[in-house]
Parts: structure tokens; C-alpha cells; sequence
């Protein structure tokens, strides 16, 4: 008879844990890097006397300030997201084991009783017919 139970493969999790934190340590966080590393003023206008040049630039300032925080954002999300991954895959190969060890148990336990019962049966027969290997005869 087969293995009863459910098995859940875990090495998809496992693979996209591993993929997603590649892509952010060695595409996405380099890339990210390079991108804001020029841009972490604002040098236009600088000499312009103009009110809407300086509020262009501003506005243009916060632009950058909240690009630069949703890709640090981005790239803490992924973190988690290959974390939480990996915790999963392990969660549910923790739990798939125990639950084999649990069924095993239980198999364990069930043909334990079974024999215990055949024993008891044969003790009883036994009991009723003395001859060795008699059997109880229906009258």
C-alpha cells in the first residue's frame, strides 16, 4: 500500500526564494546603486532667480526623494519576500516529516494491535481445545 499522505513539493519555494534574492543582490541592488547615485541632488536652477524654476526644482527634489525610498522599499520587500519563502519550504518540510513519522506511528500502532488481537485469538482457541495446534470445534 502506498504512503497515504500528503507531500508538498517545497523546491519550487525553495528555487524562487533563492532566484529573488540573486536578482536583488547581484541585478537589482547594484542597478539601483548606480542609478541613484547621480542623483542624489539637485543642480539645475541653482543660479536662476526664478520662483518656478526653484519650485520646479523642489518639486523635482521630493520626485527623486521618493523614487529612491519605493525602490529601497522594493528591494526590502523582495528580502522579505525570498525570506518568507524559504521559512514556508521549511515550515512545510518540517511538518511533511512529522506527519510521515506521525503516519508511521499510527501504521506502528495499528499492526501492533492487530497482532496483539491474532495472539489473544489464538490464545483463546487454545484455550478451548488443549490438543497442540487444536482448534475450537463448533458443536
Amino acid at each position: 500500500m502506498g504512503d497515504p499522505g500528503i507531500n508538498v513539493e517545497t523546491g519550487g519555494l525553495t528555487r524562487f526564494a533563492n532566484d529573488v534574492r540573486a536578482d536583488v543582490d547581484y541585478v537589482t541592488e547594484p542597478a539601483v546603486g548606480r542609478a541613484t547615485m547621480p542623483l542624489d541632488s539637485v543642480p539645475f536652477g541653482a543660479l536662476n532667480a526664478s520662483g518656478a524654476v526653484h519650485a520646479a526644482k523642489q518639486r523635482y527634489a521630493r520626485s527623486l526623494s521618493a523614487s529612491t525610498q519605493n525602490l529601497s522599499n522594493f528591494l526590502a520587500a523582495a528580502r522579505l519576500l525570498a525570506a518568507a519563502a524559504e521559512k514556508v519550504a521549511a515550515e512545510l518540510d518540517a511538518s511533511d516529516a512529522r506527519s510521515a513519522e506521525g503516519a508511521k506511528r499510527v501504521e506502528q500502532a495499528l499492526w501492533a494491535a492487530a497482532e496483539e488481537a491474532r495472539l489473544a485469538r489464538l490464545a483463546a482457541e487454545q484455550a478451548t481445545d488443549p490438543r497442540p495446534g487444536g482448534r475450537a470445534v463448533a458443536m
